[in-house]
């Protein structure tokens, strides 16, 4: 017979642990389980205290190696919690089903994360601690949920819950970066063309007007010596391109910048309602599945702050929350924020009187979502013709600068 640690939640949500003696670890799962605990790890005892020692300094607050791997896709990680979910409802151990996870991760970032959160889970820690060596996977909003629903069950809703927002999140991802597909692709046809014409076309017919002594234009000169110096230049023109690429990468993630360029694009008449949508749909979408999840609203609205990507929206939840500490409601909050579209508001209300807030939420966030479907489609069908008729303005110009001087020496020599 083998000792065997184990650890679990009992079906008053109270999280339990102690030794069991069995023949093997599936004997050992089988007899945990008989007693209607969800478990969360069950290894030898004599390893179990060995794997505590050794993960020490990372409980001290040492940053896990999880911290230093690539980025799991938000599609993907909604995937695994979605598995778990499914596992933890038909009672299947947390360390057994992350070993599946493991072995049927279908990219080395996934099965690298899910290694940081088995060993952590071996080493006693919580499955939400777990959760914490793989930051690259799980964002801190999953595994506040986590923790909540350790201490006050239903795991499987909760990681069901974090599933769907982290899917909903790639799903409208996958919406935006699809309606600027083609808008990038006619942006870069533009840049192509443009370059051709500059490098190639127009220096061919440099010499012809230096032999016809013609007059050029300001903009004749300045494309014929930009051509020029690209054509003499290609190496320090193709660094010095991507080095004014690569800072203003850097410049867009400053913090002023983003300030100013928010504040520009929200004053934009069509571009700037919608990325106003589509933050408050993210932000709303985090305060419902936390609040789902019964994490308090405050540390709900907090997250939802820090996840909007809009200045305005940010501050107005951050406002928000300030009210509800001092004995506001949430609605009469966001109504002095003079922030949030009023439909919003009234929603919220009707969620606080019926005590139906985070169903409501999640009703709205859905409705807002198919709201954003319909304007993205109707901005890209906007921007099309612009574009088109943008680069069809730039091209044309480009050649008339090309036109004009030999028009013009033409006339002279009639």
């Amino acid at each position: 017979m083998t000792a065997y640690q184990y650890k679990g939640i009992d079906p008053a949500g109270q999280r339990v642990e102690g030794r069991i003696s069995a023949l093997s670890l599936d004997e050992a799962e089988r007899k945990v389980g008989s007693q209607g605990l969800t478990i969360l790890s069950i290894v030898p005892a004599e390893k179990s205290g060995q794997k505590e020692s050794s993960t020490a300094p990372t409980q001290s607050g040492t940053t896990p190696v999880g911290g230093q791997r690539k980025k799991v896709s938000e599609a993907d990680a909604g995937a695994i919690l979605r598995n778990l979910s499914v596992m933890a409802e038909t009672g299947v151990p947390f360390a057994e089903a992350i070993d599946a996870t493991i072995q049927s991760a279908r990219t080395p970032a996934i099965a690298a994360a899910m290694t940081d959160v088995r060993d952590a889970l071996i080493a006693g820690q919580s499955l939400s601690g777990s959760m914490r060596a793989a930051p690259q996977m799980f964002p801190a909003l999953i595994v506040d949920m986590i923790r909540v629903a350790e201490t006050g069950g239903k795991l499987d809703q909760a990681l069901a819950n974090g599933a769907s927002y982290l899917e909903r999140r790639s799903e409208l991802k996958r919406k935006v970066t699809n309606a600027m597909m083609y808008p990038m692709v006619m942006l870069a046809v533009s840049i192509a063309t443009i370059l051709i014409l500059v490098i190639v076309v127009m220096p061919k017919f440099s010499q012809v007007f230096e032999s016809m002594k013609a007059e050029l234009p300001i903009v004749t000169k300045i494309l014929l010596s930009s051509g020029a110096f690209i054509r003499s230049n290609p190496v320090g023109s193709g660094v010095g391109a991507v080095l004014f690429c690569i800072g203003g990468f850097f410049l867009l993630k400053q913090e002023p910048v983003q300030r100013v360029l928010g504040r520009i694009v929200g004053r934009l008449p069509v571009l700037g309602e919608l990325l106003k949508r589509l933050a408050l749909a993210r932000s709303l979408q985090s305060i419902a599945t936390l609040s789902a999840s019964n994490v308090p609203l405050l540390i709900a609205i907090d997250q939802g702050a820090k996840v909007a990507g809009d200045p305005r929206i940010q501050q107005g939840l951050l406002e928000v929350r300030n009210a509800i500490e001092q004995g506001k409601s949430m609605s009469e909050s966001m109504l002095a924020t003079g922030v949030f579209p009023k439909n919003v508001v009234q929603m919220v209300g009707v969620g606080e009187r019926t005590g139906r807030l985070p169903v409501l939420l999640e009703t709205l966030c859905r409705s807002m979502e198919e709201d954003i479907d319909a304007r993205l489609k109707a901005t890209v069908a906007l921007i099309e013709p612009l574009m088109i008729v943008t680069m069809g303005a730039i091209v044309g110009s480009i050649t008339m600068s090309i036109i004009g001087p030999i028009y013009s020496v033409v006339e002279k020599i009639r």
